[in-house]
């Protein structure tokens, strides 16, 4: 014996009523259609929770840097002055040569700063161009524009450049930025706290060895256990701020317990290393 179930009984779509409802939002579980079904990052949902920044944190985060001025910019504005006061210099001495080639080194780096896209291929046809003009006359030493080229290479690729003269990066891409700038840094900065401590108890002894002087050597000690401790405190809360199921997922779990497993070998080296140290401290102190 089957029992039919009418078609009013059915879930509808909580924007569409007169159409059936084919899933649910993961968010906020309304009913949804075929036709109101928006997939995220791989998770569905209405187009309602869709739009909202914690769903698709990636295109919040891209709103947020787009076409904003990144450190890269300010650096070849900075350049840019330089190149004009060297410009000034040139034409007092007489070398327009030079203060032309100046002037117009200056001219990218100022559009540039102004987000001209066309800049970005003149960041690095510039020191290209320098290397390639002075090799005749400087032979090997023209290669010192080779630095520069690196630099340009590495702004024209970087992501974050690219938001600021508003071109398209790939999700993965985008993703990275994200994961380095935003997911849980706390334990990012946790673990190259840690790194530190341990790398100054490691030269402690060094410079007792070298003779520096019991003073410096304990100022060193001291301030590397300090760190550990931080360290131990700043990795805890970052492991507890772990939620990989939130929106936006909160990662770094590894590097949050890499920090305070280096917290915990550092304040253990140091206790080996200088406890009679502290003891002996400790007891003329009190003496």
């Amino acid at each position: 014996m089957s029992a039919e179930v009418s078609s009013g009984a059915l879930p509808r779509c909580a924007l569409h009523p007169d159409a059936l409802a084919g899933a649910t939002c993961q968010r906020c579980g309304s009913f949804v259609c075929t036709e109101c079904t928006t997939w995220v990052m791989g998770r569905m949902y209405c187009p309602a929770c869709a739009v909202r920044p914690e769903v698709n944190y990636l295109e919040a985060f891209r709103l947020k840097l787009w076409g904003r001025r990144d450190a890269s910019a300010w650096l070849v504005v900075g350049v840019t002055e330089l190149l004009l006061f060297l410009a000034l210099g040139a034409l007092m001495a007489g070398t327009f040569g030079l203060a032309l080639a100046c002037l117009a080194s200056a001219g990218v780096g100022l559009s540039f700063f102004l987000g001209m896209r066309w800049a970005r291929l003149g960041l690095l046809a510039v020191p290209l161009l320098a290397m390639l003009l002075t090799a005749p006359s400087m032979g090997a030493p023209a290669l010192v524009f080779f630095v520069p080229l690196m630099v340009a290479v590495n702004i024209f690729r970087d992501t974050r450049s690219r938001l600021f003269f508003r071109l398209e990066v790939p999700e993965r891409e985008l993703r990275r930025l994200w994961d380095l700038r935003v997911n849980n840094p706390l334990a990012r900065h946790a673990l190259s706290l840690g790194v530190g401590s341990l790398l100054l108890l490691v030269l402690t002894p060094l410079l007792s060895f070298l003779g520096v002087g019991l003073v410096l050597g304990f100022l060193f000690m001291a301030v590397a256990m300090a760190m550990a401790m931080l360290t131990l405190v700043l990795g805890a809360v970052a492991l507890r701020r772990v939620d990989p199921e939130a929106r936006p997922p909160i990662g770094r779990r590894w590097e949050a317990l890499g920090a305070m497993g280096l917290a915990l070998a550092s304040l253990t080296f140091g206790v080996m290393l200088h406890g009679q140290r502290l003891v002996e401290l400790l007891g003329g102190a009190v003496d």
